[in-house]
């Protein structure tokens, strides 16, 4: 949150008459008079006529810049603001705003250098200190690397802290602390310094959201919707409220409210990518069919020619199968701003899922040609290439993927299927099921004498989460649903699922030992990395229900664990409900059978490579297969 400080510098003695310089500082008084008024182009007249006087009057420049940005005109507004500081460098304010224009147009290292004049010429300046970890903030967010990120984040918290021993009901300041501490992981801490601040300032809007978003962020989603509701009462103009709220509501499974808050979002600002996109997502779930995509078009006629909004409605299309209208709104979008950098990869995902491989391959292929390093591009360049039957293109173009990103888990699988259509025998390397795929038979947990009690507690933790009537759009499983959120990092989860939790994480870290050394291995070398939580859900299929064939992109190591099975599964023959790895299946192009598939039980927990190819089989009948699965990440 950043405002702008018109208030007068001290003057530069310049020579000219003293009758002159009077009426100049007349004509600015009177000018600030209309501007308190809010007659902005009174007062731009009157500024106007100070410049004809005098066009060096550092005042007259930096006011005028500050209402060219009130209207609008970012580029004038800046060339204002650098022209006063011509003038007169020492002017702390000046300094600042302009700070705040490059910041708020996307160039933080460029505005550094002016916060920094600013509390260098004026060191009590709160708001100058606040913004400067601002842009350490922004900076952060732009990093490739853990460790620059964390750099950043660590710099900008000293700049807070003098912020607040300035200002402790600087509200900015706690907020954005409070938001550096979240992105290092630090909780606690964020929690604890914005209840601080409200015990200070009792009500604060920006206070509230923020620490119900704090809350949300550490999965207290009961504990963060109160603090969310009285945003919403206390700002209910704010989108960013209702959207927290309608987040937090989607986890608790509230989901008629979620929805209401989301179209509160999309009201108020129409091209919200996270609104829209969860807002159909939850009609799509809760068996609103016919409501789908009302909202994108409700959107585009508030803005009609918006070709970001044009881009994101392709998008959902795309998601929906609704391709003609995918391809109406992408032409749209191109004829706008026909140098997108996001039609090549839209373009491409529309053809895939049109089974027009040949053709995504070739939009792929001269999108890379003008960004060779764009990592989504190469994925589904490798991804065509398969589905063309070109698998040596595919195997070039997934090893130029994990070239520049090594943990990518689509490069690896893409890699594997490669070479196995090339019978290349380096696809068993990668994918040896004997090494890498583990069964392992859970004991009861501490509690628990018997299997079957253990499930029913667990089983009725789950169901309580099962709220969906439908599958999500976006994920694999087929006739079932899907919890959301993150099952075993959510705080005040159930006994039976922290007991879960515990059981596979031991059985995690035992299997990890067990693997052979080898540095060169896309999946060992990771081995001594410390093992953290990047998902965990559950999924329950019923009659006809299966996984289509997928990799978990967000994990190093996968797993399952069945806790209800159908009957069926026990036919050896027909293999019902059996969960299968290494099959090509990929929608169009060649296919090649699975090559290993394992027969589930009730506390069965298999882990495997997040970037080996699983799916299962479908089944037929009136009982629940109901399962828990995950992801583990490496950190080193």
């Amino acid at each position: 949150m950043t405002a702008g400080q018109p208030f007068f510098t001290v003057p530069v003695a310049r020579p000219g008459a003293p009758s002159q310089r009077r009426r100049s500082q007349a004509l600015i008084s009177q000018a600030l008079a209309f501007q308190a008024r809010g007659d902005m182009g009174q007062m731009e007249m009157l500024l106007r006529q100070v410049l004809a006087l005098d066009p060096a009057e550092a005042d007259a420049l930096q006011l005028l810049g500050l209402a060219a940005k009130a209207r609008g005109d970012l580029t004038e507004a800046e060339a204002l603001m650098r022209q006063s500081l011509a003038v007169n460098n020492r002017q702390p304010h000046v300094n600042f705003n302009l700070g705040n224009l490059l910041k708020d147009t996307g160039r933080p290292a460029d505005a550094l250098p002016f916060y920094e004049r600013a509390v260098t010429q004026k060191p009590d300046y709160a708001e100058a200190h606040t913004n400067r970890a601002e842009a350490l903030v922004a900076l952060a967010e732009r990093e490739e690397t853990r460790e620059g990120r964390t750099l950043r984040l660590e710099g900008s918290l000293p700049l807070f802290r003098r912020a607040l021993r300035l200002n402790p009901d600087h509200v900015p300041a706690r907020v954005g602390m409070a938001e550096a501490l979240s992105m290092l992981g630090r909780f606690a801490e964020a929690e604890t310094l914005l209840r601080d601040g409200l015990a200070r300032r009792p009500g604060d809007v920006f206070l509230t959201n923020n620490l119900g978003l704090i809350l949300r962020h550490q999965q207290k989603f009961e504990e963060a919707a109160p603090h969310l509701r009285a945003a919403v009462r206390n700002a209910p103009d704010r989108w960013q409220t209702w959207l927290n709220l309608g987040n937090t509501l989607l986890a608790l499974g509230e989901m008629e409210e979620a929805i209401h808050c989301l179209k509160q979002v999309v009201v108020l600002d129409p091209a919200n990518f996270f609104a829209q996109d969860n807002l159909n997502k939850a009609l799509w779930e809760t068996g609103q069919h016919e409501l789908l995509m009302n909202s994108y078009e409700w959107a585009k006629q508030r803005l009609p020619d918006d070709p970001d909004l044009l881009e994101m409605t392709a998008e959902a299309y795309t998601l929906y199968s609704r391709y003609a209208e995918a391809e109406a709104n992408l032409d749209a979008a191109a004829a706008l701003r026909p140098d997108s950098p996001a039609q090549p990869r839209l373009r491409t995902t529309l053809r895939l899922r049109q089974n027009r491989a040949a053709e995504a391959m070739e939009i792929a292929r001269a999108g890379l040609a003008a960004s060779p390093g764009d990592t989504r591009l190469l994925s589904q360049m490798a991804e065509s290439a398969l589905r063309a039957d070109r698998p040596a293109d595919a195997l070039a173009a997934a090893r130029r993927l994990g070239a520049l990103q090594p943990d990518n888990q689509f490069a690896v699988a893409y890699e594997a299927t490669a070479l196995r259509l090339l019978d290349d025998p380096a696809a068993g390397w990668l994918y040896d099921y004997d090494t890498f795929v583990r069964q392992v038979d859970l004991a009861p947990p501490r509690g628990y004498t018997r299997l079957d009690a253990f499930h029913a507690d667990l089983l009725a933790a789950l169901e309580a989460q099962h709220v969906a009537t439908h599958e999500p759009i976006e994920q694999t499983l087929r006739h079932g649903t899907q919890t959301r959120e993150n099952l075993f990092t959510r705080v005040g989860a159930a006994p039976a699922i922290q007991a879960l939790r515990d059981s596979i994480m031991a059985a995690a870290r035992a299997y990890v030992d067990d693997l052979p050394e080898d540095d060169g291995h896309p999946y060992l070398r990771r081995r001594g990395q410390k093992l953290e939580w990047s998902g965990s859900w559950s999924a329950q299929l019923r009659d006809q229900g299966y996984h289509t064939d997928h990799i978990h992109p967000e994990g190093w190591i996968s797993g399952c664990y069945y806790a209800r099975l159908p009957d069926v599964v026990a036919d050896a023959d027909s293999k019902q409900g059996w969960i299968t790895f290494g099959a090509v299946a990929m929608g169009s192009g060649p296919t090649r059978p699975w090559e290993r598939a394992i027969q589930p039980r009730p506390g069965l927990l298999v882990l495997f490579p997040s970037y080996m190819w699983h799916g299962t089989i479908p089944f037929h009948g009136p009982q629940l297969r109901t399962t828990v699965a995950f992801d583990l990440a490496g950190r080193p």
